[in-house]
């Protein structure tokens, strides 16, 4: 929508009672959050006329465009998200697209859901590189055009002390050239980070969920309380008010670290339960019965995809070193980020010695191309690592996935909806994904439709009960993460 619009629309609204919020990126959380301040009620209706603002190229022009359309900017398998979106756009008119930055001078609150990414070569975590300087010119932007008392939030995973350090500094710089004094007039920053769920319940995940938040002084606080506590249900899940911005950026990474240690732990252990001919998946099914100290223990499987636990520990070590000047080591999250990693290889070396290392020409089937089930995100997927690794050798590398039409990552790699013409012939199969959806079909489709010599693993334990009994007599192999307990033909 255009700008002129956007402005009439905005004060309308604030007369009307309405705040109006600006949603910086309209990413997967970006519209997550978007779409939930737009629903958010109050007693005398819609609490927020919301403008999405993304980038004036042509990702941030399509996704605008289909915002104003009604529709969401990002998918999710979560059929809600269409369903209010496209209600706040056409019925209730109190969300809108922007490509324009003039519309942040029109909010009474900013909320940042920029990406942060962390760029290294794969296998290494010494050398790597943090675009920190975006995120600062984008606070800049937002200073330059806000007006003052704007609080602005951060959703986005930073490293420890980029809010006092860089973020803040640059909001104040922005405000500087609008004249100003941020002495008598500071601007409100506060750190409030997502913890927005993939899946069916995304978009409940924003305001159904423990939030917690932190601000750069107790006025940003006071206000980011003030603003979570109209949208999240906060009866059921109270707010936590950190006590400081550093602290709130270090409980991000290490709530996602702890998990991504927690995975990583269980691989050794499913090497060890290979190699001593039992079942693992069983063994941690029996200690989760320990309620409130086991009950979270992982189980095996591909590997670690997704945007958060592939690199927070990273942001952990970058921002104490880099910004705070600390030496620190982190010698257990950093290693679960490399084992995490390297899962996917097991799968890649068991077809190699399957077929003698000869892998040109072979066909090889995917199972699944996203990093969890029921989301259509495909970033940093073990998925990727096996196919990028298998098609490196020759082999001719296909995916079904039902979500997934075009793999952005890996274009080389076609992907169908239908898994019949994928796993039909192959020489080898890999379950990348455990999706509940392939359960009731992918058992009998392997066994019908692989020839003697194909080899198939399953890291996560979907088919082996199934299927191998049928295997060994048609002579395929099959390999299972963390299960020793059976040899050709049945369970030991």
């Amino acid at each position: 929508m255009d700008f002129a619009a956007i402005e009439t629309r905005s004060r309308a609204a604030r007369a009307a009672g309405q705040e109006v919020v600006l949603v910086l990126g309209l990413g997967f959380v970006g519209t997550a959050v978007a779409g939930n301040l737009a629903r958010a009620e109050g007693k005398r209706g819609r609490l927020y006329f919301v403008i999405g603002l993304d980038r004036d190229d042509e990702p941030g022009r399509a996704k605008v465009a289909r915002l104003d359309q009604g529709s969401s900017p990002t998918y999710a398998n979560d059929p809600s998200l269409e369903r209010v979106i496209h209600e706040a756009c056409t019925v209730s008119k109190n969300l809108v697209g922007s490509n324009d930055p003039r519309s942040i001078g029109l909010a009474d609150i900013v909320v940042s859901c920029i990406n942060l990414d962390v760029q290294r070569e794969a296998g290494q975590v010494d050398q790597l590189t943090v675009p920190t300087e975006g995120y600062a010119a984008a606070m800049r932007m937002v200073g330059a055009h806000m007006r003052p008392g704007t609080l602005v939030t951060v959703e986005s995973t930073l490293p420890i002390g980029l809010c006092d350090r860089v973020l803040y500094p640059a909001l104040c710089e922005g405000q500087k050239k609008q004249g100003v004094d941020v002495a008598a007039q500071p601007p409100k920053l506060a750190y409030c980070y997502e913890r927005v769920m993939p899946g069916p319940d995304y978009l409940d995940s924003v305001n159904n969920f423990w939030r917690a938040y932190a601000g750069i002084d107790a006025a940003s606080a006071d206000a980011a309380r003030d603003f979570l506590s109209q949208y999240v249900n906060v009866e059921k899940f109270p707010l936590w008010r950190h006590k400081s911005t550093r602290a709130a950026e270090m409980a991000k990474l290490l709530e996602n670290s702890y998990r991504a240690t927690n995975i990583a732990f269980i691989e050794e252990w499913a090497k060890l339960a290979e190699g001593a001919g039992v079942d693992l998946f069983d063994i941690v099914k029996s200690v989760r019965m320990r309620k409130g100290t086991h009950d979270n223990m992982m189980l095996p499987g591909l590997g670690v995809g997704g945007y958060c636990l592939t690199k927070d520990a990273l942001l952990a070590r970058y921002g104490a070193e880099k910004l705070l000047g600390l030496q620190v080591a982190m010698p257990f999250s950093r290693s679960a980020i490399l084992t995490n990693e390297a899962m996917p290889m097991r799968a890649v070396r068991w077809i190699e010695e399957h077929f003698h290392g000869a892998l040109a020409g072979r066909k090889v089937a995917l199972v699944g191309v996203t990093y969890r089930p029921g989301v259509n995100d495909t970033r940093s997927t073990p998925s990727e690592i096996v196919g990028r690794a298998l098609a490196a050798q020759g082999a001719t590398v296909r995916a079904y996935d039902p979500l997934v039409t075009h793999w952005d990552e890996c274009p080389e790699i076609p992907v169908a909806q239908e898994p019949k013409g994928v796993v039909a012939g192959a020489d080898a199969v890999i379950i990348c994904l455990p999706d509940p959806l392939y359960r009731p079909f992918l058992a009998e489709l392997l066994k019908s439709e692989l020839r003697p010599g194909a080899i198939v693993i399953d890291p996560w334990n979907m088919i082996v009960d199934a299927c191998a009994a049928d295997f060994a007599r048609r002579d395929i192999a099959l390999k299972v993460y963390g299960r020793g307990d059976y040899e050709r033909g049945g369970a030991r």
